[in-house]
């Protein structure tokens, strides 16, 4: 794996020497430089103290001082990038001393530097305008370690990225290293990809264990693994008393456990450790004293067969990337490809089946400055249709009324102009699809209950859809019968004729596919579709943005504006500058309610205070916000907290959704043991009927052993077997008063995914709950549960809510922010806003980014895309 972090200064250069005795290869340096800067600098061989301090200051050797990076200035003297080799790799070099692997290790990190070096830039300003110069060229100092901080074989390398690069015209400048970081996980599959290939010529089999491609040889099992991950053990350790594990840490509580953890890494008898080692590997029963030769290989049998390997591999990351980006980058591609194809295939195979997808089609390349961007044929098709159902069916339906008809009938109606305007569009228009662009807090339902009882009074029978369940429920306020988009699709649109009017709320959610099959649906049986939502908000987790496609392309579409949520006037404005784009601005309204709080624990806990302070009504009309699942659990760790009411009921089983693409969901390796799945329906060969759960026992090639809850195993294939929902299980905490959220729907039961309730009552035979509008509900205890604790929820989960006040935790450091996630944010609120952040200077800036969520059209050329536009016209 590859893990990455700053280097501040000289101060920390100690850290890397500690190890300089590398008891398995003497007769070499366990330092040395690397890179075509270094060797402009005049620095090769081993890394001498005196130079990498120097370095690490911003001291070069030719007298050239680019910057001051000693203690306390703030400065970042380098970048730690270390590869660290798979736990069964590790023992089986240092435990049983086949040093062929520590040279695949180094072979392998090598080839990732090289790699990462054609990312090395610097930024350069001409004429007030900063941008990015690619140089191409680092200085690394290489530092080889085997042992981790609990004193258990690890081989790992500190690849030290000194904070230098020189431009083309010779001069020398500090290194922008976001290309490396954006790049990250890229470099690391790559590492990978080249070690397990270094690795299986040596003649080891392979095991791999995570879908990210995160392998251990095949001879060394789990339990044996766990058996020398002291140092790994201690981090999770520390993670749990947080109540977190390393799936739901995010990077930064990572790095924070890791250094509460840290020991010291002080002098071993190299003999007496490895004699250690070995009666640990005995007692687990590993033995790890077996002779491999290099395989003999056919090459062109090779080559043939990583070429099978990575057109799957091709086939796989685009099926799982672009089913929730229409538009995808080369690099993911191929990060997800070596991922998917470890062992199996590698890079030069990859970029090989990458350009043949194209050929055959399968593939669509971007054009001049988007020629590393990718979508498919099907996804622009189906673009293309949605523009045109919606173009074809203009003018094609009678009027309902007239518009001065609707406006005398709305003589005495309370309606702002934006609603009754909305009421003319819908009625007295002629479209077969047409839009309301409503903005957040605008009066929606209201005006579409006036549109139901007008339209249904004139004989046209109207069906209320949404995207989530909740959303419907918000929907079915104005009158008519909602439901999810999912659900109508599953019963394959009935009722549908030329008398139905089929509303779409929260239209900006989502995504083409489910787009494309509503207007399908609704253009054969004739029926009129009326979508309403937010460009401005967030956008489906799926791929495309068909709703502001349609706008875009000239769909009839009725504004509202006229904000009626916000009572406090500078949030009002605040909302309404942030509606229009202007997120800085929107933030500068808001700046007596921005909180800065540098630490991320300290700030939750900040949060969970002024909840906590809060009266049980005032609590109750409070949403807190996070953009990340990982601070939503951090934030409602310390509500808990502070509410005194960690420790003081009982640990309940959980499920969380594992989130898996449909092409994920297909690979066995995609689950671990304890996870469960459940049957999404019936499967007799499995004896799981619809809604039953079976915990995942173990995996393999194809295959995943399951546990029934009657003790019975027996053997899924996800392929063959594909209607199966993965869960992931935690033990959490329940109190009475905790407020809980659902996340999944559960009509028998009585609540929907996004719902929340308050604990009542936790006993050994039930768990009694009270839902939001006074209705009681009584849960199973032994049986795993769908819910978390509610008191804090992600942006996604809040929009369509509303609230007295909202706390929003908003880091200026994390990538989740952007101005869409403001705006949903703030707008939630109908009196207050306050905004925790760890710098309020870099928030605008931050959250001034677009959503970026992309459509296949995108990639054509101006000029296919206007013929596209006029072939949707009918032109």
């Amino acid at each position: 794996m590859l893990s990455m972090s700053n280097v501040a200064n000289s101060a920390h250069a100690g850290q890397y020497y500690e190890q300089a005795d590398d008891y398995y290869s003497r007769d070499r340096s366990p330092s040395q430089w690397s890179g075509q800067a270094a060797a402009e600098l005049g620095l090769s061989g081993e890394v001498k103290g005196e130079d990498f301090r120097a370095l690490l200051d911003g001291r070069l050797p030719n007298g050239v001082q680019l910057h001051h990076a000693g203690e306390g200035s703030g400065r970042r003297g380098g970048t730690d990038m270390t590869f660290s080799a798979p736990k069964s790799v590790s023992l089986q070099a240092l435990v049983d001393g086949d040093t062929r692997l520590l040279q695949a290790h180094e072979t392998a990190v090598t080839r990732a530097l090289e790699k990462a070096e054609t990312l090395a830039a610097c930024r350069v300003t001409e004429g007030g305008v900063t941008s990015r110069q690619t140089t191409g060229v680092l200085a690394v100092a290489q530092f080889r370690h085997d042992l981790s901080r609990a004193a258990d074989p690890q081989l790992h390398t500190h690849a030290v990225v000194l904070n230098v690069t020189q431009r083309t015209d010779g001069q020398w400048r500090a290194l922008d290293n976001e290309p490396l970081y954006r790049n990250k996980m890229w470099l690391g599959a790559y590492y990978r990809s080249e070690l397990a290939k270094e690795v299986q010529a040596l003649g080891y089999e392979l095991r791999v264990t995570h879908a990210d491609g995160r392998f251990e040889l095949a001879h060394v099992g789990a339990e044996q693994v766990k058996a020398f991950s002291n140092r790994s053990q201690m981090i999770e350790q520390a993670l749990q008393a947080q109540g977190l594990s390393r799936e739901d840490a995010s990077a930064r509580q990572l790095q924070v456990a890791a250094l509460q953890t840290r020991q010291g890494k002080e002098g071993h008898d190299r003999g007496a450790l490895l004699a250690e080692w070995r009666e640990r590997a005995a007692a687990a029963g590993l033995h790890l004293n077996r002779s491999t030769a290099p395989v003999a290989r056919d090459e062109t049998a090779l080559t043939q067969a990583r070429s099978q390997a990575a057109d799957q591999a091709v086939r796989y990351a685009a099926a799982h990337l672009m089913e929730r980006e229409a538009v995808v980058q080369r690099v993911d591609i191929e990060r997800a490809a070596l991922e998917r194809g470890t062992g199996q295939t590698d890079l030069a195979a990859i970029r090989t089946a990458i350009e043949q997808a194209v050929q055959r089609g399968e593939l669509v390349r971007g054009a001049a400055e988007h020629a590393e961007r990718f979508t498919t044929p099907q996804a622009q098709q189906r673009e293309r249709e949605i523009l045109s159902m919606e173009a074809t069916g203009r003018g094609q339906v009678a009027p309902l009324m007239s518009r001065e008809a609707v406006q005398q009938s709305l003589a005495h109606s309370k309606l702002n102009e934006d609603q009754r305007g909305v009421v003319a569009h819908v009625l007295a228009g002629q479209d077969r699809v047409s839009g309301v662009q409503g903005g957040a807090g605008t009066g929606k339902t209201t005006a579409l209950r006036a549109v139901r009882e007008l339209a249904e009074d004139r004989g046209l029978q109207l069906v209320g859809v949404a995207p989530s369940a909740s959303a419907a429920r918000e929907l079915g306020r104005s009158g008519m019968d909602s439901q999810t988009l999912a659900a109508l699709a599953t019963r394959q649109y009935p009722g549908l004729n030329d008398k139905t009017l089929v509303v779409l709320d929260e239209a900006g959610m989502v995504s083409a596919r489910d787009m494309h099959a509503l207007l399908k649906a609704a253009d054969q049986a004739g029926s009129r579709v009326l979508l309403v939502g937010d460009t401005q908000q967030l956008k489906a987790v799926q791929a495309g943005r068909p709703f502001a496609q349609l706008q875009q392309a000239g769909m009839a579409c009725a504004q509202l504006q006229e904000i009626q949520r916000q009572q406090e006037p500078e949030l009002k404005r605040a909302v309404e500058l942030a509606a229009a784009g202007d997120t800085a601005g929107s933030l500068a309204r808001l700046r007596a309610s921005v909180v800065e709080i540098v630490d991320h624990r300290e700030r939750h806990q900040g949060i969970a205070r002024d909840y906590a302070a809060l009266t049980r009504d005032e609590r109750a009309a409070t949403l807190v916000v996070a953009g990340t699942n990982q601070n939503r659990e951090a934030i409602n760790r310390e509500v808990r907290q502070a509410l005194g009411r960690a420790g003081q009921g009982q640990v309940l089983p959980t499920l969380s959704g594992k989130n898996l693409t449909e092409a994920q969901a297909l690979r066995t390796v995609s689950y671990e043991a304890g996870d469960m799945v459940r049957a999404d329906r019936d499967y007799k060969a499995l004896g799981l009927q619809r809604g039953e759960l079976a915990t995942v026992v173990d995996g393999r090639a194809g295959v995943v052993t399951l546990e029934r809850a009657d003790g019975e195993r027996v053997e899924w294939r996800p392929v063959n077997q594909p209607h199966m929902s993965g869960f992931t299980r935690h033990e959490r905490e329940l109190a009475e008063g905790d407020l809980v959220r659902f996340t999944r729907n559960d009509y028998a039961q009585g609540f929907v995914n996004g719902e929340r309730a308050t604990v009542l009552a936790v006993e050994s035979d039930r768990l009694l709950l009270e839902k939001l509008d006074g209705s009681r509900l009584v849960l199973d205890p032994d049986k795993p549960l769908y819910l978390e604790h509610g008191y804090c929820q992600t942006v996604h989960a809040a929009q369509g809510q509303t609230c007295g006040r909202v706390l929003i935790e908003s880091p200026a450091a994390s990538g989740a922010g952007n101005e869409a996630s403001h705006y949903v944010a703030i707008s939630r609120a109908t009196h207050e806003v306050r905004i925790y952040t760890d710098d309020a200077q870099r928030l605008p800036e931050t959250l001034s980014r677009e959503d970026g969520k992309t459509a296949a059209l995108d990639l054509q050329p101006e000029k296919d895309k206007q013929a596209s536009r006029e072939m949707a016209l009918g032109a």
